[in-house]
């Protein structure tokens, strides 16, 4: 009687028979039954893809601009981040969106993120020093420096003398007349201005807006039902030159090895 011989086949052995087979077009031998399966519900098979397939939608994180209020260092950040460090001074600060209490305000505050100061709100005295500020209450003695943006609406008063800004949006409805040259890089008007605007950006009027007065601007752009009555002086001259890079550390030499002996 003849004997019979036992084939032993390894666990790798197995998988490359498995991979030989898939590629092709066998199915895998080593899991038939959830081929047929998925074959007869007009699946596909589990772990394969659809040739084409592509992601329909995908989220980016948001990007903010922040300015640094020690140098003046515009930096460009991604996604959430609780602590901002300037690229230029090493500045360091909080990122937090800020709320004020109803009332009066009179505290020290400085943050990389949103300040919001509601109509109930009205800024006593201290310092506020954030990224962007959103204005509906009054400002009645605080010091107040927005590195990036301020956008007023029509409930608010601004003191002019202690604000200080890089950015101005007027809310609609709203007419403002500052009694000083204005110093900015934009200007973005819903409602009306009267003055004298010097700006190292653009000015935009929108179909509520309303510019009269005395302008010096690298830009302008005046959308239709937008008004503007005003000595212009609209130069791309004006804007400041392109930011200088942000500083390298100084790398450490090499150090080189020591002699044989």
């Amino acid at each position: 009687m003849a004997s019979k011989k036992t084939k032993v086949v390894d666990g790798y052995t197995a998988i490359r028979a498995a991979q030989e087979a898939a590629r092709h077009g066998r199915g895998d031998p080593l899991r038939p039954d959830a081929e047929k399966k998925a074959a007869a519900s007009g699946a596909s098979p589990p772990g394969s893809a659809k040739a084409g397939t592509r992601i329909g939608r995908s989220v980016m994180p948001s990007k903010r601009e922040i300015i640094c209020p020690e140098c003046g260092y515009v930096s460009e950040i991604t996604g959430k981040l609780q602590l901002f460090v300037c690229q230029g001074c090493r500045h360091r600060m909080k990122l937090d969106d800020v709320t004020l209490p109803p009332g009066d305000w009179h505290d020290e505050l400085e943050t990389g993120g949103q300040v919001t100061v509601p109509p109930e709100t009205n800024l006593k005295g201290g310092k506020l020093v954030c990224n962007d500020l959103v204005l509906h209450g009054k400002m009645q003695g605080t010091e107040v420096r927005a590195c990036r943006r301020v956008t007023a609406s029509k409930t608010s008063v601004i003191d002019w003398v202690r604000l200080t800004l890089s950015d101005l949006e007027l809310g609609e409805e709203m007419k403002v007349t500052p009694g000083k040259p204005i110093d900015a890089r934009h200007l973005e008007l819903h409602g009306a201005f009267c003055g004298n605007a010097r700006l190292k950006g653009t000015l935009t009027i929108h179909p509520t807006g309303d510019f009269s007065g005395t302008l010096r601007a690298a830009g302008l752009q005046v959308h239709e039902g937008g008004g503007l009555r005003a000595d212009l002086d609209v130069n791309p001259e004006h804007a400041p030159p392109p930011q200088a890079p942000r500083p390298k550390s100084p790398s450490r030499p090499l150090r080189k090895p020591p002699p044989p002996r």
